[in-house]
């Protein structure tokens, strides 16, 4: 069952450029190395230095080797160590409706 995070995090001053490209490199390693974890970073616009990721993985062991690869390259570069809370969906405007028989 895929299990579902999201994650915070706020980069040092002066550390914004450096962490962006590092994440991009990041990105392109998930992307390759770990199929089975997605994970999707947004910056916040009116605090340049905060960050917030949403994260999927097929299953437990997919959560533990993605996260623990996220820690070890962003946290670094963190003011502090990121926060992770795992999440389950209620609903989505971007589920169907189920027609009920």
């Amino acid at each position: 069952m895929p299990l579902y995070k999201y994650a915070r995090f706020d980069v040092r001053d002066g550390a914004r450029v450096d962490a962006e490209r590092v994440m991009r490199d990041l990105a392109d390693r998930i992307r390759k190395e770990l199929p089975d974890y997605s994970w999707t970073t947004y910056r916040d616009p009116a605090s340049p230095g905060s960050y917030t990721s949403w994260i999927r993985a097929d299953d437990r062991k997919a959560d533990e080797r993605g996260e623990k690869l996220v820690r070890e390259v962003v946290e670094p570069l963190a003011t502090a160590p990121i926060v992770m809370t795992e999440c389950e969906l209620v609903t989505s405007s971007d589920l169907q409706r189920r027609h009920r028989r």
